[in-house]
């Protein structure tokens, strides 16, 4: 399942590659016939997304044919902002959820739970991520905080509250991760589908 999702991730890499050359090439074709070299492009892209498509087939497959995958990623799914390449993301970073039993340490891992300047007992500057963190997971995990913003009502109406407050946005979909970390843990540890909740 890793390895798919590094396939994966290659793939996607070159899908953006395309979608931006293909965008470049579209803005210049008044200066050149650039028909032939569109035509290119266009079926460049079309393979790549062909072979994403197949990829996440192989994902599904591998995760249908184990029930303790099977289990975690319907739990996860459950969730607003955790689509199936999120979970899969989770799934594979966690080992299936054997590697963190916690989502503190999980939230510092993703570089999502904040860390202050101190010396001894005095606090200095600003909060900051730690710098070991990884980055990849942290990019999901924006995407799903993203969406959970705009489909979750508790979490639209913490976001909207928050940055009523004058709170900056980047912190406040700092804390939205977090929240979504903790219903992670939260639905694999009681083995219940999240429910989602008015606000």
């Amino acid at each position: 399942l890793r390895n798919w999702m590094v396939i994966r991730d290659n793939l996607v890499k070159q899908k953006v590659s395309s979608l931006k050359l293909l965008e470049l090439t579209r803005e210049t074709s008044g200066l050149a016939d650039l028909v032939t070299a569109m035509t290119f492009l266009e079926k460049q892209l079309s393979l790549v997304k062909e072979k994403i498509s197949y990829v996440e087939q192989e994902m599904e497959k591998i995760i249908s044919s184990n029930i303790a995958l099977l289990t975690n990623y319907q739990l996860l799914t459950s969730i607003k902002g955790i689509g199936p390449i999120n979970a899969i993301v989770l799934l594979c970073v966690t080992g299936n959820f054997h590697r963190f039993s916690d989502p503190r340490k999980f939230a510092c891992y993703c570089g999502v739970a904040p860390f202050e300047h101190s010396s001894g007992t005095s606090i200095r500057g600003k909060t900051k991520t730690s710098n070991l963190a990884n980055r990849e997971v942290k990019v999901y995990l924006t995407r799903a905080a993203i969406t959970a913003i705009s489909w979750d009502p508790q979490i639209k109406a913490y976001y909207k509250r928050k940055t009523g407050e004058g709170k900056h946005k980047a912190s406040v979909i700092n804390a939205v991760r977090a929240k979504i970390i903790a219903r992670c843990f939260a639905v694999i540890k009681r083995k219940t589908p999240f429910v989602t909740l008015r606000a």
